[in-house]
């Protein structure tokens, strides 16, 4: 049995209209107008991203965001601060009692959406590996989202290239997260605050060691590929047959 889902290929978009989205997409399936949604989607201008928990007046700098132009956003989804540059994001939304997640438990989702970014990145030739629900090493210092790793997140060569985040309302699972590219880190530097930085220990040297893009890593994914690869993991693992609603892929190459 192949199951109808809607996919949205979104332009790159300003990060209140991309939050907002995702906010408007979990309405609309809640409510029956639509069917399991997966959206993917880019920021115009960068924007920090912070959980729904943090402290705006604690994480970012106001004064040097504005100077590099990055906007700031907060998520509807707890977890740390994130810099959107260089990445592509996806959002999936889905009811709790779908047959994709399985149980529909918060670890559950995390699995099955993890399976298919990780078939999607087999597809592209990449080898990556999932942390266990058993080694969630929750105990880390958190820092920016890609500070740290928790259960069923994705890393290549040693690196964590995907950071997620989860929320559950009205029956229906959001959870979105950032696939990089390219890892902006002086950038994190420049926008997040010192003391900040220092306390939550968001550093160069754990920037680099723990997190990277996959182009850092020497794989060259343009956006095109990544999105491509991602339908079709998804319609492979789901199973699923994706309506388009809006926006394209471009299949000429990259």
């Amino acid at each position: 049995m192949r199951y109808q889902w809607r996919l949205i290929l979104d332009p790159p978009l300003a990060g209140q209209e991309n939050m907002e989205k995702d906010i408007e997409l979990m309405e609309e399936v809640a409510t029956g107008k639509c069917p399991p949604t997966l959206r993917l989607y880019r920021w115009s201008p960068p924007a920090v991203s912070l959980g729904y928990f943090q402290d705006e007046n604690e994480v970012v700098d106001m004064t040097a965001c504005f100077a590099a132009g990055v906007d700031v956003v907060r998520r509807p989804t707890g977890g740390r601060a994130v810099l959107h540059d260089q990445e592509l994001t996806y959002s999936i939304i889905v009811p709790e009692i779908h047959p994709f997640i399985d149980r529909g438990g918060v670890m559950d989702a995390y699995r099955a959406i993890s399976r298919g970014i990780v078939t999607a990145f087999n597809l592209l030739g990449i080898l990556a590996a999932v942390t266990p629900e058993e080694k969630n090493r929750a105990g880390l210092a958190p820092g920016s989202c890609f500070d740290s790793s928790t259960a069923y997140e994705i890393h290549v060569d040693g690196k964590k290239v995907v950071g997620s985040a989860q929320l559950r309302r009205d029956g229906i699972v959001l959870q979105h997260g950032a696939i990089l590219l390219k890892l902006p880190a002086e950038l994190y530097r420049k926008v997040l605050k010192s003391d900040y930085c220092r306390r939550e220990q968001v550093k160069e040297f754990e920037l680099g060691e723990k997190a990277a893009g996959l182009n850092d890593l020497g794989y060259n994914v343009s956006y095109d590929r990544l999105a491509r690869a991602l339908v079709k993991a998804f319609s492979m693992i789901i199973p699923a047959v994706f309506t388009s609603s809006h926006g394209l892929i471009n299949n000429k190459g990259d």
